[in-house]
């Protein structure tokens, strides 16, 4: 693939709902790879457009630029690319391929694992840390097999002495939360992702779900001690939970649960951490995505803890898998005020 081509496609499948013009994508080529020209952009984009894998809408003066998902090929250069942007990042950084080798010889025997992604590669190698996305097929309840793949993960960590934290979604966990109008780790790790395994069966997935529905990735990363009060506040009764004189905004941004259930631990603050077993009690949330999140911000200890005394009083098999999960990190629990949250949860009918 000629440089070109693997630029424009990584900068537009890193904005995938996000409208560019061809001003915009050539700025932002520039920001990434140094160097880029107005007129070699528009004249690729054009060749592309012929070869039918790229497809430009007009509004107005603007000129709006997206993957041709109706393209069958569209997966082929996808895939293509990923193993270039993967080549790139590797090639220079010898040392990896170790790692790498044995995370492949650590799940080639499981069958269910669909692609593995490293999100923002360069940032989180910086920091002595890997994060990775793993896809999964489910067929059947997993629990077991994905406890395990955190437990070899954990392996893999003392091995290399590399932290590495997983985000492990099913296929369907995956489509629902990159679908979803809410800021979650999933359409954050989008924009940033280069596929380190499987790349084609990771954009069949997007090409699959783009035809459904509208996908839109999320640029900026949350960091979950910032979410402002007044967010908190209004997805805490989003969720549930109403704080007695709070005062509600109709511009708060929609964070998932996870995110504002880690939010609050980081907070340290008691009304707030025994909030969490309540909004758990009353709402879906994702096992995973909270033990990603727990892993990321080193929020296990206390998690693990509120889960406890919420299976205690509203006991279900979600909370158990979610404790199982925790406790493979091997990071020291901190009993919750039991008394404390008991009465709570009552007092918001939660248990």
């Amino acid at each position: 693939m000629d440089d070109p081509t693997l630029r424009i496609l990584d900068i537009i499948t890193s904005h995938l709902g996000e409208p560019l013009s061809i001003n915009q994508l050539t700025e932002k080529i520039r920001e990434r790879y140094g160097t880029a020209y107005y007129s070699n952009t528009y004249k690729k984009i054009k060749e592309l457009e012929n070869d039918k894998i790229l497809l430009i809408e007009n509004y107005g003066n603007t000129s709006i630029i997206k993957p041709n998902f109706d393209n069958f090929l569209i997966i082929d250069y996808l895939a293509e690319m990923e193993i270039e942007k993967k080549i790139s990042f590797l090639k220079p950084r010898g040392h990896l391929s170790s790692i790498l080798e044995d995370l492949k010889s650590t799940i080639s025997n499981k069958c269910f694992i669909r692609s593995v992604c490293s999100i923002n590669p360069p940032k989180n190698l910086s920091l002595n840390r890997f994060e990775l996305l793993f896809i999964l097929l489910a067929p059947r309840e997993l629990t077991k097999e994905i406890i395990q793949l955190y437990k070899d993960i954990l392996c893999l960590e003392n091995k290399y002495n590399l932290r590495i934290d997983s985000l492990i979604l099913t296929e369907t966990d995956f489509s629902s939360m990159i679908r979803s109008n809410e800021i979650n780790p999933l359409r954050e790790a989008i924009s940033k992702e280069t596929t380190i395994f499987w790349p084609d069966a990771f954009w069949s997935k997007i090409r699959e779900i783009s035809q459904e529905s509208n996908i839109k990735s999320i640029q900026k990363e949350t960091m979950p001690s910032k979410i402002s009060e007044s967010d908190l506040t209004a997805n805490l009764y989003r969720f549930g939970y109403r704080e007695f004189g709070s005062i509600l905004t109709d511009t708060a941004n929609k964070y998932c649960i996870e995110y504002l259930i880690t939010s609050l631990i980081l907070t340290n603050e008691a009304r707030r951490l025994e909030a969490i077993p309540i909004i758990l009690a009353k709402n879906d949330f994702n096992e995973n995505v909270l033990a990603f999140l727990s892993q990321k911000y080193r929020t296990a200890g206390k998690l693990l803890g509120l889960l406890r005394a919420l299976q205690k009083f509203a006991p279900s098999d979600k909370i158990e898998n979610a404790i199982s999960i925790l406790e493979t990190f091997s990071e020291e629990e901190i009993p919750s005020n039991e008394k404390s949250i008991q009465r709570n949860m009552e007092l918001y009918n939660a248990i």
